[in-house]
């Protein structure tokens, strides 16, 4: 998964496999959004995007992000500040 997360690009399609307390075993639509980098605590940020009707990013909805933490190499989903397990990650279409 870690290969994947590092290719995914800005505006990419992706859909995740995710467990979480509210909704269960589940898979989400969603678009890449922007990637930063703390130098204080050394983790990278992903944003994710829920996907409208018309297939535009939804800007106000519940957002989902992926951290990456080097120093144990691990990979997590967070759904606005409540953590999810992550099952997997799947590229739809890159732009």
């Amino acid at each position: 998964m870690y290969e994947t997360f590092k290719s995914l690009k800005n505006n990419d399609r992706i859909k995740v496999s995710l467990i979480d307390s509210m909704f269960g075993t589940r898979d989400k639509n969603l678009i890449v959004g922007r990637r930063t980098h703390s130098k204080k605590y050394n983790v990278e940020k992903l944003t994710l995007y829920q996907i409208n009707k018309d297939g535009s990013p939804c800007k106000h909805s519940c957002k989902y992000y992926f951290y990456y933490r080097p120093e144990s190499h691990s990979l997590s989903l967070a759904m606005s500040n409540m953590g999810c397990s992550l099952k997997g990650i799947e590229v739809l279409s890159t732009v």
